[in-house]
């Protein structure tokens, strides 16, 4: 089958729907309206309105009676509208004036409220204050008077010192007595000195001094015992270098003092000189690190470990007959 065939039987068939649907669709009723020609009645010479027309007619003049209101004037109410504003203004501006004045009386009233229980919290607080200052007068008059009932018994007096004070106390003016500075020949002397950068300050002499044990005591010096807790032999002693060479120290203005160095002396002879003489050059070393410094011997050379060793024989050889520790 050709091309052009099928084409025209496409077409026919188109044409024979429309066709179809043309006949079948009922056509649209048209409404009649109030423009059509009206038809006179001969006899009364009067339009004839078709019932249907007659209703749209009716059907518009109901809506149009009841959307539309005729506007009436008045003149009374036209003129007595502004007076009538007016009444309403003042009413209005009366109320609110009333209620200002209203709201001031209330908060007058509520500050004095305030103030009348802020003055009965002080009265309060002063009350319970006072209260509570007789309560306490009361129970310290009540602790410190005695009950008569306990029996009481008279102390006898006391005139001589106590016993433990007065043995400790003379036990070390004993070892003070008897120690190497009494009865010092020789001194073995070493000394500290800070970093100059550095100074070192009274607080920080103190401190370390404390720390390793020393104790202020006689001729303004800081001494070490052998032990720190009992009276015990002296091994060695410290004062403070100033430009005028050793001196003692001045706890009162210590404190606020600049400290040039320390002087460590060992008094010979001694019963425990190489014991002494052992802590002494370890503490000061180590002092002299805490300060940043260094140690020199009593002519002023750095205390080098051969130094040591020397002054060391030296205090060995002063006390032959005693053997060393």
């Amino acid at each position: 089958m050709e091309m052009n065939t099928i084409i025209g039987i496409v077409a026919a068939v188109a044409i024979m729907l429309v066709g179809l649907i043309m006949i079948l669709r009922k056509p649209k009723p048209v409404e009649p309206s109030l423009e059509a020609d009206l038809h006179i009645n001969p006899e009364s010479q009067q339009p004839v309105i078709p019932r249907h027309v007659r209703d749209q007619l009716l059907q518009k003049e109901v809506v149009t009676s009841t959307e539309r209101v005729e506007p009436s004037l008045n003149t009374e109410a036209i003129e007595s509208e502004p007076v009538a504003k007016q009444a309403v203004d003042a009413v209005n501006v009366e109320a609110k004036t009333t209620e200002i004045e209203q709201t001031a009386k209330a908060d007058e009233v509520v500050e004095a409220v305030s103030e009348l229980e802020a003055a009965q919290k002080d009265e309060t607080v002063v009350a319970e204050a006072e209260t509570k200052e007789k309560a306490e007068e009361s129970k310290a008059e009540t602790e410190l008077s005695l009950n008569p009932n306990i029996e009481t018994v008279a102390i006898e007096e006391f005139d001589g010192e106590s016993n433990i004070l007065d043995v400790h106390l003379h036990e070390q003016q004993r070892y003070d007595d008897e120690s190497a500075l009494a009865t010092a020949e020789q001194i073995i002397a070493l000394n500290v000195y800070p970093n100059p950068r550095r100074a070192l300050s009274g607080d920080k002499a103190l401190k370390v001094l404390l720390k390793y044990g020393l104790r202020f005591g006689e001729m303004s010096c800081f001494h070490r015992y052998e032990n720190t807790d009992e009276p015990s032999a002296l091994m060695f002693s410290v004062l403070r270098m100033t430009d005028n060479g050793p001196a003692g120290f001045d706890l009162e203005t210590l404190s606020g003092e600049q400290v040039q160095g320390l002087a460590f002396f060992l008094a010979l002879p001694n019963s425990k000189a190489v014991t002494g003489y052992d802590m002494m050059t370890s503490i000061a070393g180590l002092i002299a690190r805490e300060v940043d410094g260094k140690v020199y011997d009593e002519n002023n050379l750095e205390f080098t470990p051969q130094l040591k060793e020397h002054w060391r024989h030296h205090v060995i050889d002063y006390r032959p007959n005693q053997a060393t520790v």
